[in-house]
């Protein structure tokens, strides 16, 4: 949480979209629920995903987050370092931990198989972490499928006579 040792990156000084700092939210949501030991942080994850993506795709994207972190505690050597998602002042920083994370579910959302085995490794500070890469595949796909709907043109109605 808001811990003074860790190192700090502004948030305005990253490449950081609304996209990413959406999952970023996510992610500490439910960070927050393993440092506590219940469920509140997982049920805001999933109502503040059902509100940003819908019903329907919202818990599945909170879903796959779940399973990236959990692939994450099961394959990363260390601790992973996350902020508060209430503190006013942490919503403005990012810690080193939150970043590589970011940048993990960025190229699992690009999809390139090598390179997420390749950042999976990275991240979990092995040479090779099978879990979380296919966690982070998993999750690619699922946002790669809602943000593509959500871009998608209405079809116009055709009407015969």
């Amino acid at each position: 949480m808001c811990n003074k040792d860790q190192a700090l990156t502004p948030i305005q000084a990253t490449n950081l979209g609304e996209v990413e700092r959406e999952w970023l939210y996510l992610v500490r949501l439910q960070c927050m629920s393993y440092e506590h030991n219940h469920a509140e942080g997982w049920d805001r994850a999933i109502s503040h995903a059902e509100t940003k993506y819908g019903a329907d795709d919202g818990p599945a994207i909170a879903s796959r987050i779940a399973v990236l972190i959990r692939a994450m505690r099961a394959e990363r050597r260390g601790g992973f370092g996350y902020l508060s998602p209430f503190c006013p002042n942490c919503r403005h920083n990012v810690t080193e931990d939150e970043w590589q994370l970011v940048m993990l579910m960025q190229t699992g959302y690009r999809g390139d198989a090598y390179d997420i085995d390749e950042a999976a490794a990275e991240f979990a500070r092995r040479t090779e972490a099978p879990v979380l890469a296919a966690a982070a595949k998993r999750f690619g796909t699922a946002v790669a499928a809602t943000l593509s709907s959500r871009r998608a043109p209405a079809t116009s109605i055709v009407r015969l006579h």
